[in-house]
């Protein structure tokens, strides 16, 4: 799914009105109404409050009090704002009055309500995804009296003072329980920063334009379950394990062999013909009894890994990193694996960490993919104030030096050569575990091995890893995630895509 900038989101809204065609007021009906049908279904209260501003999102606001009172509802309506109101705004003002609504006008903070009933359910509609700037003055001071009430907080289109492209740390804004907008999901939900603000957000389609979708080029886009299915590959019956790769990841050293088998189960779950495992040699008789499909290359030192496995022509794909270490003779391993650009790479954990304490970045090859978390990302390419700039960052190194970047987390973002982000849907908190890492490292790897091309590797690779982490979510709780279990949901992901 494509995530449009507020600029294109309006230009959406424009595009269908004079397309479909339809009156830009019979646009914000239909938008109030999927709003309306939502809070009907998922609130038991029967007092809502709603606070409009004075532009179309307030507009919004007014027709929702029209339709909740329709549907049987005791609401009331607080009109903030001392600007002049939209068109639509001002005709959805007009429409209230008959109904009998009890509207206040607030001029100043002073003029706020005590604290509605504990069963009222507040509706943010005071300044939708056109807002540049930050609070200030009456708006500033309705939010804060809003946000000390403790209510249930819905946010119609985007909490009040958050900004839709860019960070809003400093502000102040709406902290919303649910947030409802539409058609398309807004960069700001994707990032930790507005966690607090935005909640649990839904998508309401209120039939925006296909075709200014279709024709419409975005930076970024928002995975979902079709994107993968269009992108995996059914096998024939007469498939043999040689058309599916042969893959390497080197890994462990004494004391994180776990580490290593979590790669290296993750890599056959994931599809791969034939999984080489590199190996210090006490992780020998670790890696064949945890694992018997493994082939085993055991280093000469027994206690972590020094050199390469040699000949490196028969793998089509390499993962390095999982439970490595950082000895001197690693250092040096990782160095000379650096030259390798033939075989797709892929660079995890202390892999990345000696590149960035060594200051080996503009050396990874082009066409690798990394896959730090947020901290390892810091250390590679140095601080940033916030995640929209983390953003961005990626995107530039990703085009400059032509690597992929797969920022992990909840949303995992991965950055691309051709500049373009893709943000993840699936996984959970209880994914925030040792060595779930290390499952991404062996699924990527095993993918990239059956030579789908990175982009599609890093993707495909991402969604199932949420995907079978939320799995274990439901069976095991969000605490009781492990990342074996999140191994064994695997193969059941991908029943669902190659049986439904």
């Amino acid at each position: 799914m494509k995530l449009f900038t507020a600029d294109q989101v309006r230009a959406w809204d424009k595009y269908t009105i004079e397309n479909e065609p339809i009156h830009s007021i019979d646009l914000m009906e239909r938008a109030s109404t999927a709003c309306t049908q939502y809070l009907v279904e998922h609130f038991s209260s029967k007092t809502f409050l709603i606070i409009a501003g004075t532009g179309n999102n307030g507009g919004d606001g007014f027709a929702i009090a029209r339709q909740l009172k329709q549907s049987g509802k005791k609401v009331s309506v607080l009109h903030v704002g001392e600007a002049s109101l939209s068109p639509d705004c001002a005709a959805n003002l007009e429409r209230i009055k008959p109904f009998g609504i009890p509207y206040t006008k607030i001029h100043h903070g002073s003029e706020m309500p005590d604290p509605p009933g504990a069963d009222t359910v507040v509706i943010d509609a005071i300044l939708g995804s056109g807002q540049n700037r930050p609070l200030e003055g009456l708006e500033r001071s309705v939010v804060e009296i809003v946000n000390s009430w403790e209510r249930d907080l819905v946010a119609i289109d985007i909490p009040t003072g958050i900004l839709a492209d860019r960070s809003s740390i400093g502000n102040t804004a709406i902290r919303a329980r649910y947030t409802l907008s539409f058609q398309a999901p807004k960069l700001c939900f994707l990032v930790p920063e507005n966690e607090e603000y935005v909640g649990e957000w839904t998508i309401l389609d209120i039939g925006l334009s296909r075709a200014y979708y279709n024709s419409t080029p975005a930076l970024f886009e928002y995975t979902e379950m079709e994107d993968i299915r269009s992108m995996l590959r059914p096998r024939k019956m007469f498939a043999h394990k040689g058309q599916f790769g042969t893959a390497l990841i080197m890994g462990g050293q004494r004391g994180m062999m776990g580490a290593a088998i979590l790669a290296a189960r993750a890599c056959l779950k994931s599809g791969v013909g034939k999984l080489v495992s590199r190996v210090p040699g006490c992780g020998l008789d670790l890696m064949q009894v945890a694992i018997p499909e493994v082939i085993c290359s055991v280093d000469e030192n027994q206690d972590f890994l020094a050199n390469t496995p040699g000949d490196l022509s028969p793998y089509t794909s390499i993962g390095i990193g999982p439970g490595i270490g950082k000895a001197p003779f690693t250092r040096e391993l990782i160095r000379e694996m650096l030259r390798i650009r033939d075989i797709p790479l892929v660079l995890d954990a202390d892999a990345l960490n000696i590149i960035a304490e060594e200051g080996w970045q503009q050396d990874i090859p082009p066409g690798t993919v990394i896959t730090p978390h947020l901290g390892e990302f810091s250390r590679l390419f140095g601080p940033d104030t916030d995640h929209f700039s983390r953003i961005n960052r990626a995107i530039e190194i990703s085009t400059r030096l032509g690597i992929f970047i797969v920022v992990k987390g909840q949303n995992s973002f991965l950055s691309t050569p051709n500049g373009k982000g893709y943000f993840n849907s699936t996984g959970n908190p209880g994914m925030a575990k040792a060595g779930s890492g290390d499952v991404l490292t062996g699924m990527i790897t095993g993918l990239l091995a059956q030579q789908y091309p990175a982009e599609q590797a890093s993707r495909i690779a991402v969604f199932m890893h949420g995907m079978a982490g939320d799995m274990a979510k439901k069976q095991h709780s969000i605490l009781g995630v492990t990342a074996s279990e999140i191994i064994e949901k695997i193969g059941i992901c991908y029943v669902i895509f190659f049986h439904n």
